[in-house]
């Protein structure tokens, strides 16, 4: 009887360990990890490399569950046959089976994905002792699935799938405001838009002719809503720079005279395709607030700001109360419609 329970509950014991473990090990997210890192948390950069590894700490976990529940079978069988006979050696068989379905599987795995931000410190030690142990089983079992996943790595990698999921999720449950899940799923979405999506077209973009004294541009300075505005030589595609509307405002005596070009400052000019994300590093890089997008020909397409790439970062437009249009893109879009529709009543 001795042997029979001491099998039994070896077996259960061992199984359950090993099934809370895994749990643990999968539910446990390396960005956990991560920020205890950073806070000198010990246990969180060994559990990290685990993680990394996964393979090795699972291979031991299988290893040892599958060695206690076989030999537990086999033993606790033998003893149960012994004090009541081969007949009911399929009631045990029975009862065994699931017993060790509730308390060794369903039971400690329900408890590791619950409490895993609890006990993923203390699994630390099982964990490293096991693949100690075993790592000479653990080496061959390596080389044996080494030959069905041809040498590949388990991959840990997060797609930006998951990362809006969790976000959301991390919403849902109260672990981050939606505002912080809004600003999330805003920095993936800016990898996908260009300077042609977020810039001012230049149907309403605002530019002065540099060739114009700044006494001429001065009363009206005051008056525009945008603190750069982009100065033009000759053509309009011909923008040789951007002045400041508080620059202007500064100049006094006989420096009205000079031309509004020698206020100006340079300005850099991009395609349309140049990315979102690429664009708001530059800008902070070179300390820039803005830039002229142009075609291939050289065209001027429109004006981008560092403005309009936190808009798209906020997920909403930057205004004040200077300003009169919330966006300038509509404001382009009916007024391209406003003008189709005149030459078409002006067509014969």
């Amino acid at each position: 009887m001795t042997t029979l329970v001491l099998a039994v509950s070896v077996s259960i014991v061992v199984s359950a360990l090993c099934s809370l473990l895994e749990a643990v090990l999968y539910s446990t997210r390396i960005v956990t990890l991560e920020a205890a890192a950073i806070h000198g948390n010990r246990l969180a950069l060994i559990m990290r490399a685990l993680k990394l590894k996964v393979d090795r700490p699972l291979a031991a976990i299988l290893i040892l569950n599958t060695a206690a529940n076989t030999a537990g079978a086999a033993l606790s069988g033998w003893a149960a046959a012994e004090l009541w006979g081969a007949g009911s050696l399929w009631v045990f068989s029975a009862c065994f089976t699931l017993a060790i379905l509730i308390f060794s599987e369903i039971i400690p795995k329900t408890v590791g994905v619950v409490f895993w931000r609890s006990l993923w410190g203390p699994s630390v030690y099982p964990l490293r002792l096991m693949v100690a142990v075993l790592r000479p089983v653990i080496w061959l079992t390596r080389k044996v699935t080494g030959l069905v996943t041809r040498g590949r790595e388990i991959s840990v990698k997060v797609s930006e799938e998951e990362i809006l999921a969790a976000a959301r999720l991390g919403a849902k449950g109260g672990q981050i405001s939606s505002l912080e899940a809004e600003l999330i799923k805003n920095i993936i979405r800016l990898e996908e838009l260009s300077a042609a999506d977020i810039m001012t077209p230049r149907t309403v973009m605002l530019s002065v002719d540099g060739a114009r004294s700044i006494g001429q541009v001065q009363p009206e300075a005051r008056r525009w809503d945008h603190t750069r505005v982009p100065v033009y030589s000759g053509g309009s595609d011909e923008v040789a720079g951007y002045v400041l509307k508080d620059d202007i405002g500064l100049v006094e005596g006989p420096a009205l005279e000079r031309p509004l070009l020698s206020l100006a400052k340079p300005v850099r000019f991009l395609p349309p395709s140049t990315n979102a994300l690429v664009l708001l590093s530059s800008f902070l890089r070179r300390r820039e607030h803005l830039a002229l997008v142009v075609d291939e020909y050289g065209g001027i397409m429109g004006l981008v700001t560092l403005e309009d790439v936190i808009e798209s970062l906020v997920g909403s437009e930057i205004v004040d109360e200077t300003d009169q249009d919330d966006d300038l893109q509509e404001v382009a879009r009916q007024r391209g419609r406003a003008m189709l529709a005149q030459r078409e009543e002006e067509t014969p």
